[in-house]
């Protein structure tokens, strides 16, 4: 990685991947109702996940799989830290009451 990316604080990193977060929900929307959809088409496909938070432990797998080939790719560190912030945000997310979500 470059010296600018080591040099980055906690907070930059943390600041950066919201307002990432922040501009994928405007493009994308809630990402609940993404991982609803995402979770009704993995299921349709045979898939066999709990809920729909479980799509970001997927996401998370993938990143730390592509963060293996190519470490310096910053945007990766700024993906792994949003996914795992959807993560928690999702994990506690009662599914039945978040619109047509059927187990």
């Amino acid at each position: 990685m470059s010296d600018e990316l080591n040099e980055r604080s906690l907070n930059e990193w943390i600041e950066i991947a919201s307002d990432t977060l922040n501009d994928r929900g405007f493009e994308y929307g809630d990402p609940r109702d993404n991982l609803l959809r995402i979770y009704k088409i993995a299921r349709a496909l045979g898939v066999q996940l709990r809920n729909p938070a479980d799509l970001a432990l997927v996401f998370i797998a993938t990143k730390l799989s592509r963060m293996v080939e190519s470490p310096g790719r910053e945007d990766s560190y700024l993906d792994l830290i949003g996914y795992a912030a959807i993560l928690a945000r999702t994990r506690f997310t009662d599914w039945s009451d978040f619109g047509a979500f059927e187990e």
